[in-house]
């Protein structure tokens, strides 16, 4: 049986780091990218030896070309792909919809959004010749919710889910299936960032999200990605087009 290639986008972040942490204890092959490939290259002798192949790649994901170049790289690499995990995002700057300017909400939904929709253009085919397969992208608790001063990053979220449900339905009939993990708050470097750039006392204000939170704690990555690693492959077929939440209970009340 052939081992399995799978694209993961945004592996040198955090949860891309714990993404590839998981991956490297299964026989399983990763195209790892990310802007930096020095950073990808430092993130996969971070996690130590791997069972399948890595391969580092630098790439900007919300570009044409570069997304259209990588998902050829890794079929010419290990010969066929059947699947992409969407992980990498950014959050943007944390203003309130009218001081955002058109260059924010641009980059915003290119890297969150339009990433998403070239590495399903550009993956889909593959993956049929493959004889299926599975596209996971990362949402948000945003992708479903507004919240003041993220007007931006939860624009591209809500994107990610739109376009996940429309694709999940014109793939299905080709075994290829697609759905979106959403975490709420989870214990990452663009949480503390959002925390400082909401107020002046970032403490506090993560504080009073926790308190909301029916566990009363943040997610940790690994939590995140374990769910989406699952999605990606060992979920059962009749999922797809779902959102598959991961925040504490939040979503619930």
């Amino acid at each position: 049986m052939m081992t399995k290639t799978v694209i993961v986008t945004g592996a040198a972040g955090g949860m891309g780091l714990e993404a590839l942490r998981i991956l490297a204890q299964r026989d399983i092959n990763v195209v790892c990218v990310d802007l930096d490939q020095a950073s990808v290259s430092q993130a996969i002798n971070a996690i130590g030896p791997t069972k399948g192949r890595f391969l580092a790649i630098g790439a900007d994901v919300s570009d044409d070309a570069a997304v259209r170049n990588y998902v050829a790289r890794a079929v010419e690499e290990f010969g066929a792909l059947h699947g992409v995990y969407n992980i990498a995002g950014i959050e943007g700057n944390v203003v309130p919809v009218t001081e955002a300017t058109v260059e924010d909400f641009d980059r915003v939904v290119a890297v969150n959004a339009r990433s998403v929709f070239l590495n399903m253009k550009y993956a889909t085919p593959h993956l049929v010749a493959a004889g299926g397969g599975s596209i996971v992208s990362t949402g948000s608790y945003l992708a479903t919710r507004g919240y003041p001063l993220c007007g931006c990053y939860g624009a591209s979220k809500h994107a990610v889910v739109g376009i996940t449900k429309s694709f999940a339905l014109e793939v299905a009939a080709q075994n290829v299936r697609a759905n979106v993990v959403a975490p709420g708050a989870t214990d990452t470097r663009m949480m503390r960032a959002t925390f400082e750039s909401m107020s002046s006392d970032a403490a506090a204000a993560e504080a009073a999200l926790v308190a909301a939170i029916p566990q009363h704690r943040m997610a940790d990555a690994e939590e995140v990605v374990a769910t989406g690693i699952w999605l990606l492959l060992d979920a059962p077929s009749h999922i797809t087009g779902q959102v598959l939440r991961v925040d504490g209970g939040l979503s619930a009340a």
